[in-house]
C-alpha cells in the first residue's frame, strides 16, 4: 500500500508538473505528496525530480513512462470489465482540439451514435494540450488533435492530412504581400496550447517572419469573424469553411520562391491519441 501511494503521488506530479497540482488531484496535502515522492526516491536510490526547477531527472523520465503506462492499462482494464458487465450501458469519452473538434468529428460522432444508439457519448473541445492532459488523467479515452503532442504512455496514430492556409479580409484578395507587409498585420490565433497555431508559428518562423501584433481568440469561428471584419490575418485549416467568413487565401512573398509556397499552404496531420490503440481502432469501425 505504501508503494502504491508513493507511485500515485509521483504519477500525479508528472501529470500536473507541480506538487500543488498533484495534491489537488489526489486530494491530499502538499507535504504528503512531497513525502511520498521523497520516500520513493529513497527506496529507489535515485532522484526523480530536480527540486529547484521541478523538471524530471533521467531516472524520473524513465519511471514516469512505466508508471503512467501501468495506470493507463489499469484504467482501460476497469473500463473493459464495466463494458462486459453492462454491454447496453457503455459510454465513450472523446476530446478534440479546435479544428478537428469543430469541422471533422461532429459528423463522425453523429454517424456513430446512429449506428450505436446505446452508447453514451461524452464529447468536449479544448486545446491540443488540454486534450492530451485529459487522456493522461483518464478523463477521456480517445483524443483527436491537430498536431502531434504526446506523452510516453499514450498511443498515437495518424488519421487524416490537412492543409493550413493563411487567410485575410477581402481587401487583401489577390494582393502580393511582402514580409514587412505581413509583419505589420495583426496575427489572429487560438490561445496557447493550440496545435494548429503552434504549427503555423513554426512555419512563419522558418521563413523569417515575426508578427509584431497578436490577438488570441478562443475559437476558430471567432477568428474567422475577426478576419472578415478586417482586424487581421490568420492561419486556419482548409477544413474550416472560409467562404462564410468572406476571407480569401493571401499569397505572401518572402523573397524566396520556395518559402512563398510553403507559407501559403502548409501540411498538417491530425492524429488520435488514446490509452489503448486496439480499442480505438475497434470503436472507429
Amino acid at each position: 500500500m505504501e508503494l502504491e501511494a508513493r507511485l500515485r503521488a509521483f504519477a500525479a506530479f508528472v501529470r500536473r508538473r507541480s506538487f500543488v497540482g498533484a495534491a489537488e488531484e489526489l486530494r491530499i496535502s502538499q507535504p504528503a505528496v512531497s513525502q511520498h515522492i521523497a520516500d520513493l526516491e529513497a527506496d529507489l536510490g535515485v532522484k526523480l525530480i530536480a527540486r529547484r526547477s521541478g523538471a524530471l531527472t533521467a531516472g524520473g523520465d524513465l519511471l514516469a513512462s512505466h508508471v503512467l503506462r501501468a495506470e493507463a492499462l489499469l484504467a482501460q482494464g476497469a473500463y473493459c470489465i464495466r463494458a462486459l458487465r453492462e454491454p447496453e450501458a457503455s459510454s465513450l469519452s472523446i476530446r478534440a482540439s479546435g479544428t478537428p473538434g469543430t469541422y471533422v468529428l461532429p459528423e463522425v460522432i453523429a454517424r456513430f451514435q446512429q449506428a450505436h444508439p446505446g452508447v453514451l457519448i461524452d464529447f468536449g473541445i479544448g486545446t491540443a494540450a488540454e486534450v492530451v492532459q485529459s487522456i493522461r488523467s483518464h478523463s477521456a479515452e480517445i483524443g483527436v488533435v491537430g498536431a502531434f503532442t504526446t506523452a510516453p504512455e499514450i498511443q498515437v496514430e495518424p488519421l487524416i492530412e490537412d492543409d493550413i492556409v493563411i487567410i485575410g479580409p477581402p481587401r487583401l484578395k489577390r494582393k502580393r504581400m511582402s514580409r514587412d507587409d505581413i509583419e505589420h498585420l495583426t496575427w489572429i490565433t487560438r490561445e496557447q496550447g493550440s496545435g494548429t497555431s503552434a504549427l503555423a508559428d513554426t512555419i512563419v518562423g522558418e521563413v523569417g517572419i515575426t508578427p509584431r501584433t497578436r490577438l488570441a481568440l478562443p475559437s476558430w469561428e471567432a477568428i474567422k469573424l475577426a478576419v472578415r471584419r478586417g482586424f487581421g490575418i490568420a492561419a486556419v485549416s482548409r477544413l474550416a469553411p472560409i467562404r462564410d467568413a468572406k476571407a480569401s487565401p493571401a499569397h505572401v512573398s518572402t523573397g524566396n520562391p520556395a518559402h512563398s509556397a510553403s507559407l501559403a499552404v502548409a501540411p498538417a496531420l491530425y492524429g488520435s491519441v488514446s490509452r489503448n490503440r486496439s480499442a480505438t481502432r475497434k470503436r472507429a469501425r
